[in-house]
């Protein structure tokens, strides 16, 4: 099956100069703008077309576009979920959808996600899956991929880090994450913002699978519970803690060894 993939881009920015922009200013919180996908693509580009077709459905720009505007203040509640992460967490993400020929979004993951928030993220999903589409061309189900992203409102310098320290806190967390059970069926990235005192403030979930939300709540909440090494005192730091699809414990490897001896 062939993927429709739109270049649509909504973007939460803090408040600017101008009358609405003013009073939302006085309201705080993020506001919403849409960029357009460049209509400048080479003669070859299968996506120059503002019409985009796959083998099974047709979706049109335009009505995604308009569709997914009527849903901003759904958005923008998610992005609330941040809570106080709000001041240092933003980034992207990749949501698919699923509609079926009546154009009803059947289902929603994350695909991607640069954020690190999985309340957000958690939340983007169950407000996708209640967004009716007009009905693809032919009325046949279809599949389009839809780019969220969020700055945050507040801004606060972050630090990527990582190396021997990170590696020292992912060991050290794997016998607890593994007690989660499979998250998904492909190695999981956890964006994790860790604050000043070493704990973090915020962690999101990255995969190219379906993730089961019990277990992925669950790695999220250990993590979240864990002090880590790299807190930097003044700083915002964030680091990427790949979790393998299987986790091998020391403490499951040495029941094994000693059931083949």
């Amino acid at each position: 099956m062939k993927y429709a993939r739109f270049a649509l881009l909504l973007v939460l920015l803090s408040p600017a100069c101008g009358g609405d922009k003013a009073a939302r200013r006085g309201q705080g919180g993020p506001e919403f703008a849409m960029k357009r996908p460049k209509q400048a693509r080479k003669a070859d580009d299968p996506y120059k077309s503002m019409t985009v077709t796959n083998e099974v459905g047709v979706m049109d720009t335009d009505d995604v576009e308009a569709t997914i505007q009527e849903h901003f203040d759904d958005v923008r509640g998610c992005y609330a979920r941040a809570g106080k992460a709000q001041k240092y967490a933003e980034g992207k993400v990749l949501l698919r959808f699923l509609v079926d020929g009546e154009g009803q979004a059947q289902d929603v993951w994350v695909l991607e996600t640069t954020l690190g928030n999985y309340d957000v993220e958690r939340c983007l999903v169950e407000v996708g899956r209640h967004i009716h589409f007009h009905a693809p061309g032919g009325n046949k189900p279809t599949t389009f991929e839809y780019p969220v992203e969020f700055r945050s409102s507040s801004r606060v310098e972050v630090l990527d880090i990582d190396g021997p320290k990170v590696d020292h806190d992912l060991a050290s967390l794997m016998p607890q994450l593994a007690a989660c059970g499979r998250v998904a069926d492909a190695q999981v990235n956890a964006i994790v913002y860790v604050e000043s005192n070493g704990v973090p403030g915020s962690v999101g979930l990255a995969t190219a699978a379906a993730v089961d939300e019990d277990a992925g709540d669950c790695v999220v909440q250990t993590i979240r519970a864990f002090r880590m090494s790299i807190g930097l005192p003044g700083h915002v730091v964030r680091t990427n803690l790949r979790i393998p699809a299987t986790i091998a414990t020391a403490e499951v490897s040495h029941r094994l060894h000693h059931r083949h001896h």
